[in-house]
């Protein structure tokens, strides 16, 4: 039965660790915020929901530039900071930490079991083309999933939240799969309309964000690996 499962990967705060490039740019900037955790994790939580926001409006033909340096603002306010001439070096900064990212061990494992086992996978990312694949190239994504199977919503021509943009995905796929595993972080961009689509998806939920579906969930890679990998066995 394994050959007609397919488990696909998010790749922002799925497969990539965007929280940690997020505190490596306050740790060089602001070395004195950097210790409250619990601060940390909204100030982040604010600054991703901002950049969604941004590149769905861009989406929509509301902003004419790739550039996302506005999503800096909230943090800067949640800093008591007034100077918005930093927003670009933060920017700019975030990337380099984002550059030095790799998969977390949990992870390298768990795509290394999927490969022996001959399952399928693939990614479903949103994003630019431009940006996404550098992402994927630092990750070694090729070592572990064909390129074609790697879907950018640029390329893709739709983005998710849309339940189309899975649906189209999905019919791309071999013939045989029968069902496909979702991992994702985001409860808006992966989980609920993964759900919709008639994926079985399954919520990194790293910063105990809040969903209405009763959905399999993890707080970490290791909770996620082993959760994904107890659902496979089971399958007959």
């Amino acid at each position: 039965m394994l050959e007609k499962i397919a488990v696909f990967f998010d790749v922002d705060d799925t497969l990539l660790d965007n929280y940690s490039a997020f505190k490596c740019t306050i740790e060089n900037f602001f070395p004195e915020e950097f210790s409250d955790e619990v601060f940390l994790k909204q100030l982040y939580r604010d600054f991703r929901g901002n950049s969604e926001k941004i590149y769905q409006k861009f989406q929509e033909g509301q902003l004419n530039t790739k550039q996302n340096y506005n999503r800096w603002y909230s943090v800067l306010e949640g800093l008591n900071q007034k100077d918005y001439l930093e927003i670009i070096a933060l920017d700019e900064y975030y990337h380099f930490c984002q550059s030095k990212q790799r998969l977390s061990t949990e992870m390298v494992m768990l795509l290394n079991v999927l490969k022996k086992s001959k399952i399928f996978c693939g990614i479903l990312t949103n994003g630019f083309t431009q940006q996404q694949q550098k992402k994927l190239d630092q990750l070694g994504m090729d070592l572990y999933i064909e390129p074609k199977w790697q879907f950018i919503s640029e390329d893709l021509g739709d983005t998710k939240p849309n339940v189309s943009c899975f649906k189209k995905v999905a019919s791309q796929l071999p013939a045989e799969i029968a069902q496909i595993y979702y991992l994702g972080d985001s409860y808006k961009n992966d989980i609920a309309p993964a759900h919709l689509a008639r994926w079985n998806p399954i919520w990194l939920n790293r910063f105990a964000d809040e969903g209405e579906l009763l959905v399999p969930q993890a707080t970490t890679n290791k909770e996620v690996v082993e959760l994904l990998l107890s659902k496979l066995l089971t399958i007959k």
